[in-house]
C-alpha cells in the first residue's frame, strides 16, 4: 500500500514539473513574440495571421511590395523599408462606423480605409489632391479601369474619359499618371473628377498630390481594385480619425 502511495506521489511530482516547464516555455514564446518588431516581415506576418480568412489574404511586406508582371507591363518593387511604416498596407482597428465594403478616405492623415467588418479595416497610405473640398461626404465608384490611359482634362474629352479630338494624354503603362489601376468617383450621376489611381513614385505617399488625385502605390491600388467593385461606396472625411475608438 505504501509503495502504491509513493508511486502516485512521484507521478504527481512529474506532472507538476511538466506543467511548470510547459508554462515557462509558453511564457518564453509570448515574451519573444512581444519583442518582434511589428513592422518587420516576421512581425507583420504574425500580426496578420488571422487575415488568411480574407478572399485576398495579406502577405509579408517582402511579397506584398515585390515586382509584378501583368500583361506586357512590369510594376517595379517598392523599397518599403525606406517608407514611413504607417503608410504601408496593414490591418488596423476600424476607426469608422461605416458598413463593410466601404472605402473611407481620411484626407488629413493620408489614409484610405477599406472596411472589412468585425471592427477591422485594411488601411493604405495615400497622397491626396486638394480638390476634395468640393466633394466631401458620400460618393461611389462608378467606373474602373485596368492600366488606364490618361487624358488631359478639358473640352477634348467626353464624360467617360474617351477622346473627342486629338490625343493630348498618355497611353497605358507606368508613364501614365494613373499607373496600374484607376477608379473614378461620382456623386449620383455627377463626375467629381476625383480618381483613385496608382503610381510608381513611392516617395509621394503621405504627401500632396495633383488636384483631384487620390494616389496609391501600384501594388496597393491593384489590391484595392480586387477587393472592390463598381458601386463601392466612398466616404471622404477631412477630420482625422483617432487611432482607436
Amino acid at each position: 500500500m505504501a509503495a502504491v502511495d509513493r508511486r502516485a506521489e512521484e507521478d504527481k511530482t512529474r506532472l507538476t514539473r511538466r506543467s511548470f516547464t510547459g508554462l515557462l516555455l509558453a511564457g518564453g514564446v509570448t515574451s519573444l513574440a512581444g519583442c518582434v518588431d511589428r513592422q518587420s516581415p516576421e512581425g507583420f506576418a504574425m500580426e496578420t495571421a488571422p487575415s488568411r480568412q480574407l478572399d485576398f489574404p495579406i502577405e509579408s511586406y517582402r511579397l506584398m511590395y515585390a515586382g509584378v508582371k501583368e500583361r506586357s507591363y512590369w510594376v517595379p518593387p517598392v523599397p518599403y523599408r525606406w517608407m514611413n511604416p504607417d503608410y504601408l498596407r496593414q490591418i488596423v482597428h476600424d476607426p469608422t462606423v461605416e458598413p463593410k465594403g466601404t472605402i473611407v478616405i481620411d484626407e488629413q492623415s493620408h489614409y484610405l480605409y477599406l472596411i472589412l467588418g468585425d471592427r477591422k479595416a485594411l488601411r493604405y497610405g495615400i497622397a491626396f489632391g486638394s480638390d476634395y473640398r468640393r466633394w466631401p461626404g458620400r460618393c461611389d465608384v462608378r467606373r474602373r479601369e485596368r492600366w488606364p490611359a490618361w487624358y488631359r482634362p478639358g473640352p477634348t474629352t467626353r464624360e467617360d474619359g474617351s477622346l473627342t479630338g486629338r490625343n493630348h494624354g498618355q497611353q497605358p503603362g507606368l508613364r501614365s499618371p494613373y499607373g496600374s489601376r484607376a477608379m473614378y468617383i461620382y456623386r449620383g450621376r455627377t463626375d467629381t473628377k476625383l480618381v483613385i489611381h496608382g503610381t510608381a513614385h513611392w516617395y509621394v505617399i503621405g504627401g500632396p498630390a495633383p488636384q483631384g488625385s487620390i494616389v496609391m502605390l501600384n501594388q496597393d491600388v491593384m489590391d484595392l481594385y480586387h477587393r472592390t467593385h463598381t458601386g463601392t461606396p466612398v466616404v471622404i472625411v477631412s477630420t482625422p480619425y483617432p487611432e482607436k475608438v
